[in-house]
């Protein structure tokens, strides 16, 4: 015998219904934030705290032309200059960072990082370098899975925009990973 085929306005009544015994049961969904499409910068999302108030690239010197920022640097400072040290952490940053560097915050991530021991106890776990190690936590940070707070603490949180933000849609600061030590942040203030 065949079967009968049942009227669609039917289901979807039939739909409807179930639906609104489940959600009486229940109750209502959580509100939850949109995911953005693509990975944001970690500049667009706009980190709170005085460790992300500057902003760098890695641009030619003025008044030079052509080449890369660190040949441009090397040959007008000197290989083993200040400036051209400088011009290699940048670059290094910015292939993780992107275009804008909160220079600040990731100095300070890394050398609390290898201070705090954070960084061999994670390269030991891992079987990786001290080096990647730092490298994976850069990676964290510019995903805006850490971030460094005034106090000079490092910070687990969750970025706005994404299902597990505040419930204002702003950062949610989950877990302390790193304390400061006494005097980093006094020297930080001091400069």
């Amino acid at each position: 015998m065949a079967r009968k085929r049942s009227d669609p306005a039917q289901r979807r009544a039939r739909e409807a219904a179930r639906r609104a015994a489940a959600a009486e049961r229940i109750g209502p969904r959580p509100k939850r934030t949109s995911r953005p499409r693509q990975p944001m910068p970690l500049y667009d999302r706009n980190p709170p705290g005085a460790f992300y108030r500057e902003w760098a690239r890695p641009t030619l010197p003025q008044g030079t032309v052509g080449g890369s920022p660190l040949d441009v640097a090397e040959t007008q400072f000197g290989r083993d200059s200040s400036e051209a040290d400088t011009m290699r952490t940048l670059l290094r940053y910015a292939d993780i960072y992107g275009t804008q560097i909160p220079v600040a915050a990731a100095r300070h991530l890394e050398t609390l990082s290898r201070l705090s021991g954070m960084a061999a106890d994670a390269a030991s776990a891992q079987g990786i370098t001290e080096d990647e190690a730092v490298e994976s936590l850069h990676s964290l940070h510019a995903q805006g899975l850490l971030l460094v707070d005034d106090d000079g603490s490092v910070w687990l949180t969750v970025p706005p925009g994404t299902p597990y933000s505040a419930p204002d849609g702003g950062w949610a600061f989950v877990e302390k990973r790193m304390e400061a030590p006494e005097g980093v942040v006094a020297a930080l203030a001091s400069d």
